[in-house]
């Protein structure tokens, strides 16, 4: 009981510190580039994406921390279950509407950095760049239609287990049931699948493109040519850890839909800090690999250290 507790308390921690910083860097893609939006009247395609990523992320991490307080104190009455059905609906959609967008992301890198000969990938990538707009609110439709089908076809309702003894006291408790049927999760892993399976594909493809431009930079002299492979080389493992982060939210996500490996308190919070692992270290390495939000982000942490700093003396 005590190392179930210790786990629990343990993985709330390293969860509010994961959302504070998840939130800080989300919020910070979403303003800087709104601001860029309002001073110029144009964003490019990368800041579109990189601002609907971080506007979808934010809020799944508000949804987070609400549907992780609901449930803690929900009450028991099937009354109470139109709230917590909207909930998961909210929950799941800015989580599928945050692959997609991710997903979108990889494809724009692979299609503006990959360098392949073969006419098929060249006809995509000179349709793909003018159709970034479209596709941004298309995924928003999809992600929309597929999280309220799937949400809603839930059966969830409270079953009275409690009953009155000879002395009049009422024993028993009220148990949460939930009916996941084999249809809804097929549509539900359907509708996370999808945008897994074109970030893995667009994530290989890019990191094939990157490792043979560096081979073939290895041949070459000159301190150019390590500049470039340094750069590449970094570019490469960025992109894998961008897999693993992937990954591992989809398989948490997985699990904790099911409940499978998940079914006490501790192991869904520690699934929930692997899903908000990958929502917040994400969004950390892109602005940290974006020049003008990383100048932000440093001048905003020097302002906040000089201020501590003046405060403190």
């Amino acid at each position: 009981m005590q190392r179930n507790m210790f786990s629990f308390i343990t993985s709330l921690i390293i969860l509010g510190m994961e959302l504070i910083v998840g939130m800080i860097a989300n919020g910070l893609m979403v303003v800087v580039n709104c601001l860029e939006w309002i001073r110029s009247r144009n964003l490019t395609c990368c800041d579109m994406i990189l601002t609907s990523l971080g506007i979808s992320r934010f809020f799944l991490q508000c949804m987070i921390i609400i549907n992780t307080t609901i449930y803690q104190i929900s009450s028991e009455d099937n009354v109470h279950l139109d709230l917590m059905r909207t909930l998961d609906f909210l929950w799941s959609f800015t989580s599928t509407l945050s692959l997609w967008f991710a997903s979108l992301l990889s494809v724009f890198y692979c299609a503006k950095i990959a360098n392949f000969s073969q006419t098929v990938f060249l006809c995509v990538k000179g349709r793909l760049l003018g159709l970034i707009p479209q596709l941004l609110m298309g995924t928003f439709l999809v992600s929309f239609v597929t999280s309220l089908s799937a949400v809603y076809s839930i059966d969830r309702k409270y079953i009275n287990n409690s009953v009155i003894n000879l002395s009049g006291k009422t024993t028993g408790e009220w148990t949460f049931y939930t009916n996941f049927s084999s249809g809804l999760f097929i549509l539900y892993m359907l509708n996370h699948s999808f945008p897994f399976i074109i970030f893995i594909v667009s994530s290989a493809l890019l990191i094939t493109s990157l490792w043979r431009h560096t081979k073939r930079m290895g041949k070459t002299t000159g301190s150019c040519r390590d500049t470039v492979t340094q750069v590449h080389v970094r570019a490469i493992q960025g992109q894998f850890s961008f897999i693993i982060f992937h990954i591992s939210y989809f398989v948490a996500q997985v699990i904790l839909f099911t409940g499978f490996f998940a079914k006490s308190l501790s192991n869904s919070m520690w699934c929930l800090v692997i899903m908000v692992a990958y929502t917040s270290g994400h969004s950390v390495i892109l602005v940290l690999g974006n020049s003008k939000l990383k100048k932000v982000a440093l001048r905003a942490l020097h302002c906040a250290r000089c201020r501590l700093r003046n405060e403190v003396s």
